[in-house]
């Protein structure tokens, strides 16, 4: 990649928990991107570790923004939540024709960034919502599945994320999707349902016999956009009495860590280093079938969250800055089914 590739785009949420990450790898795969965001200080302190330009921008001044993003050919958006920062930035990069990414997980600003679509080809330029973990390794995994079975009528996926802490910005988006009850995909159609409507066991592979209970991820509307299979489920590790317990209370769960969230310091979070004697693994399941019973499942497995996703995001802001075509897709439908192997110590096996 050259040069002028490399240091034409900006990474807005720099110096928050995954964008420092982001940062981190983007340094060390030779990057030098325009660091920015709200928080002047932190910036100025960014600023004198690397030596890289930095601006301060609210999302808020759209005049500033869009002038800024005209300047740089993509944006990686790494300050949530995004149901409240991505409909600003992304409005700013479609009038300043400036691509856009993020790794957003949260179903409504998801799906919202894809119903941009044909504005986004008249701009010129390329939306990519969830280019991190975990919707991009999930859908990956998903399309993987539905290329075994073809004529597939439904897929469930299993996520059992594991993570070194937790950002204030992703707990106000779980909170966010909890208030909002839960979702699946039916006859090709997002459906609101009870969070935790149904539950299941993770699929061979799995040592623990760990339980899954239907969630609202943006992985449903992902994996349904790029697979076309018409009933998907996505879930998270709970057992059966909390997935009881949450079909009785999400809402009210969600509404109330939405206000504790929202109460808590904003204090820019430091990244903590991952303990090498006990690396963490991610791993996730896809099982589909179809009407004449056939049945296919794959697992897919890699390291910590936050640290697959700012690895992630870097390899698809690389794929990105070397040419897709306009419009706004899906991180598969963007960068191919096998994008996910490309983040080391990622790997995909069929069960």
């Amino acid at each position: 990649m050259e040069t002028a590739q490399r240091s034409n785009w900006m990474l807005y949420g720099a110096y928050g928990r995954t964008g420092r990450l982001i940062l981190d790898e983007a340094l060390r795969r030779g990057h030098r991107p325009v660091l920015a965001g709200r928080d002047a200080f932190q910036l100025s302190l960014l600023h004198q570790a690397t030596g890289l330009s930095t601006q301060p921008l609210s999302l808020e001044d759209g005049h500033e923004l869009r002038h800024a993003l005209s300047g740089v050919t993509s944006v990686l958006l790494a300050a949530g939540p995004y149901h409240q920062t991505g409909p600003a930035m992304r409005a700013a990069c479609l009038d300043a024709r400036c691509s856009y990414l993020d790794i957003n997980g949260g179903l409504d600003d998801f799906a919202a960034a894809l119903e941009s679509h044909e504005r986004a080809r008249s701009a010129g330029i390329s939306i990519v919502p969830g280019a991190g973990y975990g919707v991009a390794f999930a859908e990956c995994l998903a399309a993987h599945v539905a290329m075994r079975l073809p004529g597939a009528n439904w897929l469930r996926l299993s996520l059992a994320t594991q993570n070194a802490g937790r950002s204030r910005a992703a707990t106000l988006t779980a909170a966010t999707a909890m208030a909002g009850g839960g979702r699946d995909i039916h006859a090709g159609a997002l459906r609101t349902r009870a969070i935790a409507s149904s539950t299941w066991l993770a699929p061979a592979g799995d040592p623990h016999g760990m339980r899954f209970a239907a969630a609202p991820l943006a992985e449903l509307v992902a994996t349904h956009r790029s697979t076309r299979i018409p009933n998907v489920v996505a879930g998270i590790p709970l057992s059966r009495t909390s997935a009881a317990l949450m079909r009785i209370g999400g809402r009210l769960v969600g509404r109330l860590l939405l206000r504790q969230a929202s109460r808590s310091s904003t204090k820019t979070e430091r990244p903590q280093p991952e303990d090498a004697s006990t690396p963490l693994r991610s791993r996730a399941w896809a099982e589909a079938g179809d009407t004449a019973g056939t049945y296919v499942a794959a697992v897919l497995e890699t390291g910590e969250g936050y640290l697959a996703a700012a690895a992630a995001a870097v390899r698809a802001l690389e794929k990105q800055l070397q040419g897709l075509r306009a419009g706004a897709y899906t991180p598969v439908q963007a960068f191919g089914r096998d994008f996910a192997t490309l983040v080391p110590g990622t790997t995909i096996q069929e069960l």
